[in-house]
């Protein structure tokens, strides 16, 4: 019975201090802190190079031959 009792009243004491806290019942701190800050991000990574002796991109050729224009007779 004893332990229900020491456990109720832990529990109120608890709640008692997190209500406190909640509605602001302390003082605020000393020195207000800036809760938004600018963030500086990375500059972006430039690709690597190309490691030597790596061939070049093949050029891209259409899929159906392009017909020439014939010359008029």
């Amino acid at each position: 019975m004893i332990r229900i009792v020491i456990a109720v009243m832990g529990v109120l004491v608890v709640c008692g201090v997190g209500g406190f806290f909640s509605l602001g019942a302390f003082p605020p701190a000393l020195v207000q802190q800036d809760v938004h800050k600018d963030i500086a991000f990375a500059a972006p990574v430039a690709p690597a190079p190309a490691p030597l002796g790596m061939p070049a991109a093949l050029p891209v050729a259409p899929l159906a031959p392009v017909a020439a224009p014939t010359a008029a007779q």
